[in-house]
């Protein structure tokens, strides 16, 4: 019954909003809100994480009027240097280096109580109950499970003075289908990024 409950319950996490925002920092004093055009940097040497991640977040600020583009799109086989970027922004006069950066990946393990009923002083205390609550406190029935949390670092650049003017931080709770987490967590940063003037 127990396994099944465990089941149940992780099922409903997953199925559920899985990834937030921990932190968010906007430059009030930026005069270039809502930025125009951007390159976006997922840096990974997961070739295919980071095209996933970078063509949606793509998608998204397009739909908000921002002409972006991916990295992987310009250079598919590699993560590109910071000369690499550098050529680019120049060339194509690209006013914001949209980069997301893994912080950190850590396990942690959640209890959740059993059946222990503890009875007070009363009519509904007996023998029979106390004593069952009592063995069942010695033959502990909790149960702990443990997810594993990402946190992940979204910084914009401004390209002109090289300082950032937008960042924020999120933790997705067990990643395991990666395109629903990335669509999830892309929707997520958009909707911040609206609500604090940076795209429109």
């Amino acid at each position: 019954m127990r396994a099944i409950f465990i089941f149940i319950l992780t099922m409903l996490l997953t199925s559920c909003a899985s990834s937030n925002l921990t932190s968010s920092w906007v430059d009030r004093t930026y005069s270039n809100f809502p930025i125009t055009s951007s390159l976006v940097v997922a840096m990974s040497d997961n070739l295919r994480v980071r095209r996933i991640f970078e063509d949606d977040m793509v998608k998204e600020l397009q739909k908000k009027g921002v002409n972006a583009i991916s990295s992987s799109q310009i250079y598919p086989d590699k993560l590109p240097s910071k000369a690499d970027l550098s050529s680019y922004i120049k060339k194509n006069s690209t006013q914001t280096v949209f980069v997301a950066k893994l912080v950190n990946i850590e396990d942690k393990n959640i209890r959740y109580p059993g059946n222990n009923n503890s009875y007070g002083y009363g009519g509904s205390m007996s023998f029979h109950n106390y004593y069952n609550s009592s063995y069942s406190y010695i033959y502990d029935d909790s149960y702990t499970v443990s997810y594993e949390f990402v946190n992940v670092e979204f910084t914009l650049f401004d390209t002109q003075s090289h300082k950032p003017i937008w960042s924020t931080s999120s933790e997705s709770i067990d990643p395991n289908n990666m395109n629903e987490i990335i669509a999830e967590l892309t929707h997520i940063l958009i909707g911040n990024m609206q609500d604090n003037g940076v795209v429109r």
